[in-house]
Order: structure tokens, then C-alpha cells, then sequence
């Protein structure tokens, strides 16, 4: 038997991480996830499932779509949804639309938008940054 390098285990690991996802069942995705860190450490695990997000977010949305509403207490899902909320509100502030006027964020890491704000911000954007979005945006009058 051959021994596999650090590259071909990241992916076999990330290939483990996104079959679990694809089931979506939370049990199994942790149970892979601790095998995961009891192998090969938390850190390498935090970067395994961020890389096995990203590859979803691109191939499945409804997985991705399960992810966002139920993986919060991941780690990596965690920075995802930071990542989004910063992505907004720069992108708003920098069209000219302003915190408290035209958007506010609450405790709850949503973002409350008027829609003509909403529209502005989605404009452009990615597919992969519209599933990120309809997350986090709420649109108020």
C-alpha cells in the first residue's frame, strides 16, 4: 500500500466532508468532522470544510441552502457568514448608501435593507454572493 501525500489527504478529506454534507445530516457531518480532527487536527479540519463549503456553494444550492440555515456552529460556516456581512455593507457604503438610513445590521447577523438598496447591492454580484446574501438580507420599508 502506497502512502498518500498531504495534498491527495486534504482532498480525499474534503471529497469525506462534502458526501456527509450532501446527505445533510448534521450527525453524520460532525462525525466526519471529529474523525477528521482527531487525525489530522482542528486547523487542517477548519480549512477542509471551508474548501468543501466553497465547492457546494458551486455545485448544489440546496446542500448550500441547508448549510447556511443549519451549520452556523461550524467554524468555517461562521467566517462564511461574517465574510458576507462585511461584503455587504462595504459594497453599500461604497455605493453611497448609508448605515442607519438605508440598511442597518441587527444582533442576529442580518442586514434590514431597503429594497432599492437591495437592488443596487445584488446588481453584479455573483451567484455564488447572491446565496450568501439572501441569507442575511431582510427587506424592510
Amino acid at each position: 500500500m502506497r502512502n498518500i501525500d498531504y495534498t491527495e489527504k486534504f482532498y480525499l478529506s474534503v471529497t469525506l466532508i462534502v458526501g456527509a454534507l450532501k446527505l445533510q445530516n448534521m450527525e453524520l457531518v460532525e462525525a466526519c468532522k471529529k474523525t477528521l480532527v482527531a487525525l489530522i487536527g482542528s486547523e487542517h479540519v477548519k480549512s477542509i470544510m471551508t474548501v468543501a463549503i466553497f465547492q457546494i456553494s458551486d455545485s448544489d444550492s440546496s446542500t448550500f441552502q441547508w448549510i447556511l440555515k443549519n451549520l452556523y456552529d461550524l467554524e468555517g460556516q461562521l467566517t462564511l457568514k461574517e465574510g458576507a456581512i462585511m461584503f455587504a455593507i462595504q459594497k453599500l457604503t461604497s455605493r453611497g448608501f448609508i448605515l442607519g438610513q438605508d440598511f442597518s445590521a441587527n444582533h442576529t447577523g442580518e442586514i434590514l435593507i431597503k429594497q432599492n438598496a437591495k437592488d443596487a447591492l445584488m446588481a453584479n454580484t455573483s451567484a455564488l454572493g447572491h446565496l450568501f446574501l439572501e441569507e442575511i438580507l431582510h427587506t424592510v420599508d
